[in-house]
């Protein structure tokens, strides 16, 4: 079953459509899917009912078929060209299975709100626990491999990347364990005359406890990823000016942070109830795109690095992966689904925080094992921009690592002499090592 429904999905990737429509269309059904959602504890009557059905349906199945195409697409392009190591093709793998199985978790819950008119609220356990373990999995490694570059290339673009990679690791288990502990209290099964509200937190508490830790590590993930993309931009800081640079890049951080206010100051809410109904409405609009527009900002570098490219040069398209990544990561930052409406609008997009990381790793984890094995690329990148600069020295980092891990092989398969000390056989590992670099420079010449 699952190789038919793969055969099938993948069939969505052989049509002859521009990946970018994919993605702008699916950023409009998470958009969908959050401004409902956000909005479900204060219009719970009227989501809930046929026509409430029928959307969430409609976009369930548009979410569903977009994002494989994205997936398969994504998946595809590392055919063309050998690049990945066994280990990574284990855990593309694993996140494929995990990808398939909150498939299953949506049909499912499709046919429960058909059939039986309710649906099992262990259904958005298993989703919220199936895609941040991707994005566990996803960044967790993404982040292995950039601390092991740094031991190679002392740069703080590749310090910091690893930093946030880690940061959006934990920040997906932090999740689970919260919004876990909240489904956790809600009734097995979810009707649609359930009363949709917001879980009341009291203080002191363990859950409490969770709310900040995951409130902020949320947060932390988005000033982290902001910094690393004005070290990548810092170039523009000359052609700008440090005023108009500082100011522009800043805007989307005020824009993001001034939540803060509301949310855990609770400034500026009016103290009547219709005054703070109206309040909610116009906040809930205004903010739901606060990571969206942090998301194209951050993703600014890697279309800049697209453009330098010749466009038959597969880097292009893993990088276009990881753009579009990170568009689709921050823009399904503010859903949730624990106040459990009927039918679960803000599914959609909790399920798509885990493929969306995965899109990040595999577009960076392939970016730098193309340049790693094209010195000319390399060379290109290191003589431009401080973004271009970036990618040049994590390729060199994993051509290194490999060059490392093959003398490390060969010196396992000779006889050790102990005439010779340590620092010398480090010498001779350091002299092959170079060769193997010039080797594979001069060849791609």
């Amino acid at each position: 079953m699952h190789y038919r429904l793969k055969t099938y999905f993948d069939y969505f990737s052989n049509i002859s459509i521009n990946i970018r429509v994919f993605v702008i269309v699916l950023l409009a059904v998470l958009f969908i899917d959050m401004q409902i959602s956000n909005a479900a504890h204060l219009f719970y009557k009227d989501i809930s009912t046929d026509i409430g059905v029928a959307i969430f349906i409609t976009i369930s199945f548009v979410y569903l078929i977009v994002q494989q195409y994205i997936l398969s697409y994504a998946n595809k392009e590392p055919l063309q060209i050998q690049v990945e190591s066994s280990s990574f093709r284990t855990i593309k793998r694993i996140i494929n299975f995990i990808t398939f199985f909150i498939v299953i978790c949506f049909l499912t819950i499709i046919l429960e709100i058909l059939i039986s008119q309710y649906y099992d609220s262990i259904m958005l356990l298993l989703v919220l626990g199936a895609t941040n373990a991707i994005a566990i999995i996803a960044m967790g490694t993404i982040a292995s491999k950039f601390f092991s570059w740094y031991r190679n290339r002392k740069q703080a673009t590749i310090l910091i990347f690893g930093t946030m990679a880690l940061t959006i690791s934990i920040t997906a288990f932090v999740t689970v364990l919260f919004m876990g502990a909240v489904l956790i209290d809600h009734p097995e099964k979810v009707y649609a005359d359930i009363i949709v509200s917001l879980p009341i937190i009291e203080e002191g508490t363990f859950l409490s406890l969770l709310n900040y830790i995951y409130y902020y590590m949320a947060v932390s993930s988005y000033v982290v990823t902001w910094v690393i993309t004005t070290l990548l931009l810092k170039d523009y800081v000359i052609k700008l000016g440090k005023f108009k640079y500082w100011f522009v890049l800043s805007l989307p951080l005020i824009f993001y942070l001034s939540q803060l206010l509301v949310t855990q100051f609770g400034l500026f809410i009016p103290d009547d109830a219709a005054g703070n109904l109206n309040f909610q409405m116009w906040f809930l609009f205004f903010y739901t795109p606060s990571s969206l527009v942090g998301g194209i900002l951050f993703s600014i570098p890697f279309f800049l690095i697209i453009r330098k490219l010749s466009k038959t040069e597969p880097l292009r398209n893993f990088l276009r992966i990881t753009a579009y990544g990170l568009i689709l990561f921050f823009a399904a930052g503010s859903a949730t689904v624990y106040h459990t409406p009927y039918p679960p609008f803000g599914l959609l997009t909790v399920a798509a925080i885990g493929p969306s990381a995965y899109l990040i790793a595999l577009g960076v984890y392939y970016s730098a094992r193309i340049i790693s094995k094209n010195r000319i690329i390399e060379i290109q990148l290191k003589k431009s921009s401080e973004y271009s600069q970036f990618f040049a020295n994590i390729g060199s980092a994993e051509m290194e690592k490999t060059m490392t891990e093959i003398v490390e092989e060969i010196r396992k398969k000779l006889p050790l002499d102990e005439q010779v000390s340590s620092k010398e056989y480090e010498t001779v590992d350091r002299e092959l090592i170079e060769y193997l670099k010039k080797f594979k420079a001069g060849k791609r010449k």
